[in-house]
């Protein structure tokens, strides 16, 4: 795992703005706007920054121009690493951790220090390589997305820029709802989350040591041919998990839930997705056209967005008694997320993926 540029230019990694550069990236359009007669309120929304702080910066344009909106030389002593040294480090940390022989793939800031040292010889603080992260390299402490080794990053491509053009044209022709399907397990083990609390005193769950699980499928559709037609979701619990006979049972009850519409379906390779009962089943139904994932690419279903928001919602910190419980408060999820229709939506985007049209319904023009 190696850090990633923020963009690239002609092949050159663009480094990110550190906070002193960005604040005052504000301050400087914030003073073309004052030239502009823009009011305070507008600004503050154009520049993303509270007004008081605009109020703020035009009484110091007023006092002293544009001029005035730059950012001050620091005083006191030099920094000990130079412009062009903070580069190197910033080469050598974005390798990633395991390229300097670090067994895991973590910067702490000790580590960071101790390639600080090899890269240019000067030793730092920790204060000192956390101020040199967050504020001369615009880094920032971040929890890694994990990524399977099997993944063919190649084909996944691929299916982006050949198969799922393939998939939206097609829909589009038979004016068919593209349906995302994924499973996902819940048990009693509480999802952990952080939480607030009086500080020394870390919270306790106590919960159930019972393996006892449900499984629950979650179908968003999305209808490419007609943008007045919102996004749909169906949704599957049961005890235990999903074989070929309970995939089947969730088919016939999408097969209601969407009667008289042509569906393409788009899922992942499960077993089950593939089984010789499922495909004689699917065989069988005119109405059903199946699409595969690219292999290792959970990413690019829009419901394991909508796992992560029961499990960081409705699911954090649940320590129920019985599957009842669970299975109630994921209930209550998938009426907040069906009472919200743009949830669905955001939960494309994430992805990466688009529908035609590239607006959700519900923000038509004459909204």
């Amino acid at each position: 795992m190696s850090s990633q540029p923020s963009s690239t230019v002609s092949g050159w990694s663009v480094p990110p703005l550190s906070r002193p550069k960005l604040a005052e990236a504000r301050r400087v359009r914030a003073a073309e706007l004052f030239g502009q007669g823009r009011p305070n309120a507008e600004i503050a929304g154009m520049v993303g920054v509270h007004a008081e702080s605009v109020r703020r910066w035009r009484r110091a344009w007023e006092n002293g121009g544009a001029q005035a909106m730059r950012r001050r030389p620091a005083s006191g002593r030099r920094p000990k690493l130079g412009d062009a040294q903070v580069e190197e480090v910033r080469a050598a940390l974005e390798r990633g951790a395991q390229a300097h022989g670090f067994e895991a793939d973590l910067w702490t800031l000790e580590r960071a220090g101790v390639v600080v040292e090899r890269v240019t010889g000067v030793s730092l603080s920790r204060a000192s390589v956390w101020r040199l992260l967050t504020g001369r390299l615009g880094w920032s402490l971040q929890r890694p997305e994990r990524r399977a080794v099997e993944r063919d990053e190649s084909e996944i491509a691929r299916w982006i820029a050949h198969e799922w053009p393939r998939i939206k044209k097609g829909a589009v022709n038979t004016r068919a709802w593209i349906v995302f399907l994924d499973e996902s397990g819940v048990s009693l083990l509480p999802q952990i989350r952080r939480t607030y609390a009086p500080r020394g005193r870390t919270p306790l769950l106590r919960h159930r040591l019972n393996c006892k699980r449900a499984s629950m499928a979650g179908a968003l559709g999305y209808r490419s041919a007609d943008p007045d037609r919102g996004a749909r979701l169906c949704f599957h619990l049961k005890p235990g998990s999903y074989d070929t006979a309970g995939l089947i049972e969730v088919l016939e009850q999408m097969k209601i839930f969407y009667r008289g519409e042509n569906l393409v379906l788009v899922w992942d390779g499960l077993s089950a997705h593939r089984s010789r009962a499922t495909r004689a089943w699917v065989a069988e139904q005119d109405w059903l056209t199946l699409e595969r994932l690219p292999a290792y690419a959970p990413e690019l279903n829009p419901v394991e967005l909508l796992w992560s928001s029961l499990k960081k919602r409705e699911l954090a910190n649940l320590a129920g008694d019985h599957l009842a419980d669970v299975a109630d408060a994921t209930e209550q999820g998938i009426q907040r997320i069906n009472t919200n229709p743009q949830l669905p939506w955001s939960f494309l985007t994430h992805t990466g993926l688009t529908i035609h049209p590239p607006h959700p319904p519900n923000l038509r023009k004459d909204q």
